[in-house]
Parts: C-alpha cells; structure tokens; sequence
C-alpha cells in the first residue's frame, strides 16, 4: 500500500511542476512576443507552454498504471523546448 501512494504523489509532484513550468513558459513567450517583433521562438514556446499544462492536468486523470505516459510526453517537450532555443532562439538573437 505504501507504494501506490509513493507512486501518486511523485506523479502529483510531476503534474503541479509541468503546470508550472507551462505558466513560466507561457509567460516568457508572450514577454517575448511584447519585447521583440520576431514570432517564430515565442511561437513555439506558446505552443509548447501549452501542451506541458494540458500534460500537467491531463496526468490528474490518467489511470496509474499509464502514468508514466505524460511525464515520458513532458519530458520529450523539455527536450524539443532546449533544442528550439538552442537552434531558433540563437539565430533570431543575431
């Protein structure tokens, strides 16, 4: 039994952080898009702060024993995330 609550609130834990980070995220690109006139970065991080929040609420709902499908999903959109702003938000910067 101890471990089914251990399991759940790591997964609480994972869910509340993606909602957060989508709201920095989000927050950043609008920032961005006020800022600079350039759209194509701040785009992509709209679009990305977008799916770590709905990941974020839909692992709320997602069975426990698919629960590690939106943290692999929110995982792979911090990598894509660092990849565009390694790649696209360098090159509009110069």
């Amino acid at each position: 039994m101890n471990n089914f609550l251990e399991v759940v609130w790591i997964n609480i834990f994972y869910n509340i952080v993606s909602i957060l980070i989508g709201l920095i995220v989000l927050s950043f690109g609008i920032i961005k898009i006020i800022k600079e006139k350039k759209l194509l970065f701040p785009i992509i991080c709209i679009v990305h702060s977008i799916l770590f929040i709905a990941f974020g609420i839909l692992g709320f709902f997602v069975p426990e024993e698919y629960s590690f499908i939106p943290i692999l999903a929110i995982l792979a959109f911090v990598i894509t995330l660092i990849v565009f702003f390694l790649t696209v938000g360098k090159k509009e910067k110069q």
